[in-house]
């Protein structure tokens, strides 16, 4: 295959989500049927019996949403939308640093609150209407106290700064309070959460009868999680469960993972208490009433409540031979009746009925587009809905990757991952290898669907001549809380001996791998472990593409950092460890640093850094800055972000394709 023809197949892959027709619905639920838009054709199917009409439009669904107020602060967090209240007829959304409620019948929109201020604004997250839409319970956010990140704006006809709070390790973050603010009267009542700083406070919602309200709270290093009820009229509060960890809650943003019942009677929580995620009752004074799910597999989320039917949904790594595919399960309130719901390998997207009765099933792997199905709430099925299509131009070919299992580098552990070859692979031939590494402690990385970004990259890599590596190591979530907790006050120390570990044995076992020539790279923490492999296995990782990525733990951005490593002052020795700055002087491979000018989840000062270290310690290395760009690039940045990738693995791995 010419290099030409390498290329344009290259670029193909790379637009691989534009090749695929169909399989992934956004249903709307509309009284006994469920409507969705396939291709641009819009079909409402009957839930009892699948038959199915075409319609000129969809009408509304049975569920109230808002609009959509903002978009996240950080890439990657879930955009904002306007809270509904109880009746549909009105929204509290956000006006400027204030809430506003907006009503539905004319589109009007007026303001509950008049005191915010930019650095001390309300925020409609999450916010939870009262039964009766009198009270709206909102959080109230302080950024006075914290560092500013200030933003260069090369491209506008004069430089312009803009400044952003940010949090920093060891330094002040938000601090966030709740509020019961009155729709009628605006009278304000400030629920008393403590006197804990720069406390992270969530609202759940209401009882039944308005007299009670519930929250949840954490602090910046995640342990212990705490729900609280709290009297909408004074304020007062009082604990009634609280969820700690001789490490660190590790569920991540799931480490909030609370669910109130429908009744109000109890709650769900989601917790790891025998070293495995799993689903517990309590009472609203705290007691267990019932362990819910137990074994050796996580359950990943709550995707329902059926009280009346006696049922909770939920979704899980339940296939212990395939440890990390998603499945829908559910489990009666008692405890009892377990079962899986879905069967097909690879991840399960769901969208349950409001009337717990029926779901909608949206399901691919990495060898199988994605569908979508309706289902019965007992998992039967009633009728496909949408099958995707896959359209690749002539000469374009998509290889599905194989899996594998190794061993982490305690010669104990086993490790799940994927390898990605060209489509005219030969086994008789030589293949240089590059490691796609992400390795944070927030995030699985190995995909499990066909539609996977990381994975398309790698399989677009693969056609230039490339052998493609993915793993999660030790340290990653999504398993066994032992398996997590290995990356507790050690981040940095296990994480690229086992991707070490894993390419030896690949290449031991795969003549074709070529371990003489290996390449790494990777996004945000996989920039962190990119320059992490260069710098502390050097005789392993020879050519690396750091993508914004962090260098040194002290100034990266605390959420992921320091529950995962502790307060500062009591892990010392774990942050000097874990900094790549200190080990710049060990840099011997070819280095690329690629870094967004606008990025806000890791600034390009830690790129700037990382150059003068390396310049300090007078070690060669390239640098990509990209102009306006965020965490994650878009548009033709995206597309010049993949093309030097593939030109650096080309001219440093020796492969003639660019």
């Amino acid at each position: 295959m010419s290099a030409t023809d390498r290329e344009r197949r290259y670029r193909e892959l790379l637009a691989f989500a534009d090749h695929v027709r169909g399989g992934e619905i956004d249903p709307v639920w509309i009284g006994d049927s469920v409507g969705f838009t396939d291709d641009g054709v819009h079909h409402v199917v009957n839930r009892a019996d699948g038959g199915r009409r075409t319609v000129r439009e969809l009408g509304p669904g049975d569920v109230v949403t808002g609009k959509r107020v903002r978009r996240a602060y950080k890439i990657g967090r879930p955009d904002v939308f306007e809270a509904p209240s109880p009746c549909g007829r009105f929204f509290a959304g956000e006006s400027g640093p204030d809430l506003s409620v907006r009503w539905a019948a004319d589109d009007r929109s007026e303001r509950l609150t008049t005191d915010g201020t930019p650095e001390h604004r309300w925020d409609v997250k999450g916010a939870a209407w009262d039964p009766d839409g009198l009270r709206l319970l909102a959080r109230k956010v302080d950024t006075g106290g914290m560092d500013r990140l200030h933003v260069m704006h090369w491209l506008k006809p004069n430089s312009e700064v803009e400044v952003i709070p940010t949090g920093n390790v060891a330094g002040r973050l938000e601090d966030v309070s709740l509020h019961v603010v009155h729709r009628v009267s605006r009278r304000v009542v400030r629920i008393d959460s403590g006197p804990e700083i720069e406390q992270d406070l969530r609202p759940l919602g209401w009882s039944t009868d308005g007299r009670e309200l519930y929250y949840l709270k954490t602090n910046r290093y995640r342990n212990p999680f705490t729900l609280m009820a709290a009297d909408p009229e004074t304020g007062v509060s009082r604990v009634v469960h609280e969820e700690r960890s001789p490490t660190w809650v590790s569920f991540w943003e799931k480490g909030m993972s609370c669910h109130l019942l429908p009744s109000r009677s109890g709650f769900l929580w989601l917790a790891e208490r025998d070293g495995w995620a799993h689903l517990y009752r309590h009472d609203l004074d705290g007691r267990q009433v019932a362990r819910l799910t137990e074994g050796e597999w996580p359950v990943t989320g709550v995707a329902g409540i059926d009280e009346a039917g006696g049922w909770v949904y939920f979704t899980a790594h339940s296939d212990p031979k395939r440890p990390y595919d998603t499945h829908l399960c559910r489990v009666r309130l008692d405890g009892s009746g377990l079962r899986q719901l879905t069967e097909e390998p690879g991840t399960h997207r769901v969208r349950l009925s409001p009337a717990m009765d029926a779901f909608v099933d949206t399901h691919s792997s990495v060898d199988r587009p994605a569908a979508s199905d309706l289902r019965r709430a007992d998992g039967s099925l009633v009728c496909r809905l949408s099958e995707a299509r896959v359209e690749l131009p002539d000469g374009v070919t998509w290889r599905a990757p194989e899996a594998f299992t190794v061993l982490a580098a305690d010669g104990e552990t086993e490790l799940h991952g994927q390898l990605y070859l060209p489509s005219d692979f030969d086994p008789a031939r030589s293949y240089p290898i590059i490691d796609s590494i992400y390795a944070g402690p927030n995030s699985a990385y190995v995909p499990t669907h066909l539609l996977d970004a990381n994975g398309i990259q790698s399989r677009a890599l693969a056609e230039l001549g490339f052998a493609v590596v993915m793993l999660d190591a030790r340290g990653t979530p999504e398993r066994s809380k032992a398996f997590h907790d290995v990356v507790y006050r050690n981040f940095g120390r296990h994480e690229i001996p086992d991707h070490a570990a894993a390419i030896e044995q690949l290449s031991a076992d795969r003549p074709y791998l070529d371990a003489s020539r290996v390449g790494v790279y990777g996004r945000s923490f996989g920039g962190f472990f990119t320059t992490r492999a260069l710098l502390a296995a050097p005789e392993v990782f020879h050519v690396g593409v750091s993508i914004n990525g962090n260098f040194e733990l002290r100034e990266g951005s605390p959420g992921p950092v320091e529950c995962v490593m502790g307060p500062l002052e009591d892990n010392l020795d774990g942050y000097d460890f874990g900094s790549n700055l200190a080990l710049a002087d060990r840099l011997r491979g070819k280095l690329l640093l690629i870094h967004g000018t606008s990025d806000i989840n890791v600034p390009f000062s830690a790129a700037m850094k990382a150059a003068e270290a390396f310049t300090r310690a007078g070690k060669p290395f390239d640098f990509l800055p990209v102009n306006e760009q965020p965490h994650h690039f878009t548009g033709l940045h995206k597309t010049y972000l993949s093309m030097a990738l593939a030109r650096y693995f080309c001219e440093h791995l020796g492969v003639d394709a660019l």
